[in-house]
């Protein structure tokens, strides 16, 4: 194959639905997953429920279940599974949950090369459908590891959408961030830093653009659409090879927070909200003042006090953010003068924004 040429492994089983979690035995029977044994993880909250029903309906068909609770997003807890994955003879491994639930059993597939299927319980950011692992190292450091997009997505919109208000909020701003990610990836390529990738950023931002319209987060219909953005990005990654039509310096914002802040971190969208005012601001694109509205609208943050985080955190991260990833050029990288004018641009990103509006 030449390097020209594009080879992109898509999910052989996609469904949506309301109440369709007690269905995923006969889905994986009906296209052909491995059902001698399945590994079925899930964490330890509220979601554990949903995924007991979910192992309860697999035994009703016979499927020899191990079923792995406790599940929190560790490294350790995904190297566990993959050797569990080997000694135990699983054939097919299942991730009932939010992330923190599905990134370990999706490295320890990806890991042991069994199928995996995903399917969340929360539609907080794009790691459904990704073809990468964040987990908790052991120096309690999060990193992102090699995986590979799910061989199965089963998404019940009457599950997601009975989440936290907090985790469809942060949703939004994940998939919202597909904007300011692909402005980085142009930038970089324009530069000579990177090669941009029209195709894979044309899913990414076709993905991200009808969320700008999103102004009840209680209703069916918005759940469904936030869910299908989140998965075409995870299809964005895939066909790109790399995460970058869907993080950029917002990411990396977001990072540097969670590495400054610890325990007081927000979610990761939440911070990432944060993230993609700061990278609009920089870019000069009119993308600040559609964001602005969205997170007024949704009830995401608009200033980094609407989280509990000072404003010198948050400039701090923002100059600290294009270290964690020296590799990844963004705007960020472009923008790093010296603590003032840092200070400056994030000013800039967090004044008024009706201020702002109707200076534009």
């Amino acid at each position: 194959m030449s390097p020209h040429q594009r080879a992109l492994a898509i999910p052989r089983l996609l469904h949506l639905g309301v109440g369709c979690l007690r269905d995923v035995a006969e889905l994986l029977a009906a296209h052909d997953f491995d059902m001698g044994r399945v590994l079925v993880g899930s964490g330890p909250g509220p979601s554990r429920l949903l995924a007991e029903g979910v192992v309860s309906g697999l035994r009703a068909q016979g499927v020899d279940v191990l079923h792995r609770p406790g599940l929190c997003g560790r490294l350790d807890q995904g190297a566990a599974l993959a050797a569990e994955v080997i000694q135990e003879c699983v054939t097919t491994a299942v991730g009932v949950g939010g992330g923190r639930v599905i990134d370990p059993v999706k490295l320890a597939a990806a890991r042991t090369g069994i199928d995996f299927v995903s399917v969340p319980t929360t539609i907080s950011n794009d790691g459904i459908s990704s073809p990468v692992a964040s987990l908790v190292g052991k120096d309690g450091v999060r990193g992102s590891h090699a995986a590979r997009m799910p061989c199965g997505i089963v998404v019940d919109i009457e599950a997601v959408g009975s989440a936290p208000a907090p985790t469809i909020r942060a949703g939004v701003a994940d998939l919202a961030s597909n904007l300011t990610a692909c402005l980085d990836w142009r930038l970089a390529d324009q530069l000579g830093h990177d090669r941009f990738d029209a195709y894979s950023a044309m899913i990414a931002e076709a993905a991200a653009r009808p969320v700008l319209d999103l102004s009840d987060l209680s209703a069916t219909a918005e759940h469904e659409i936030l869910a299908r953005g989140l998965l075409l990005s995870g299809l964005a990654m895939a066909a790109a090879g790399t995460s970058r039509p869907c993080s950029g310096a917002e990411h990396l914002v977001s990072h540097a927070l969670d590495a400054k802040l610890g325990p007081r971190a927000a979610l990761h969208g939440e911070q990432v909200a944060l993230g993609c005012l700061v990278s609009a601001t920089a870019h000069g694109s009119s993308l600040l003042s559609d964001l602005r509205r969205l997170f007024g609208r949704v009830g995401l943050p608009l200033a980094p006090e609407d989280l509990g985080i000072t404003r010198q955190e948050l400039v701090d991260a923002v100059a600290s953010g294009p270290s964690l990833r020296p590799d990844r050029w963004t705007i960020l990288s472009e923008r790093s003068h010296g603590p003032a004018d840092t200070a400056d641009l994030v000013a800039e990103a967090f004044s008024s924004p009706r201020v702002a509006e109707l200076a534009s």
